[in-house]
């Protein structure tokens, strides 16, 4: 629960301080609710289509992940923020398709060093607790 909450926390932050500095075409709402919705929907629909994608391809999409280095996985980010901009377009303008993936590789990153810490803070909270 603490690593899906810090995830979010982080892209959130992400998405309202960085996004901007990617280019001056992204246009994000000034409500909390909202970016964390874009945040939330990112997720989701970046699950959705890659489980798609796997099961469309019977497996291939692994292997086409694996051999574009992950690269695969930063268009389908892409996609993923262009979808949301059309989804909610009071919410979040994207303003192309560069754009839409520097901020989704961005957002992967920062989902990672989320990953990364979360499991780093349970292993200081192990041995915390086997020394006592």
């Amino acid at each position: 629960m603490y690593r899906l909450l810090f995830s979010i926390l982080l892209q959130s932050l992400v998405v309202v301080f960085v996004f901007p500095l990617i280019d001056s075409g992204f246009r994000i709402s000034n409500s909390v609710w909202d970016v964390v919705v874009i945040v939330l929907f990112f997720g989701f629909l970046n699950f959705l289509l890659r489980w798609f994608l796997v099961i469309m391809t019977l497996g291939l999409g692994y292997l086409v992940y694996l051999l574009s280095l992950g690269l695969a996985g930063l268009v389908v980010n892409a996609i993923v923020l262009s979808w949301i901009g059309d989804i909610f377009p009071d919410k979040i303008v994207v303003p192309g398709f560069w754009p839409a993936f520097w901020g989704g590789a961005i957002l992967a990153l920062a989902n990672y060093v989320a990953k990364k810490e979360s499991q780093d803070s349970g292993h200081h909270r192990s041995d915390r607790k086997k020394k006592k």
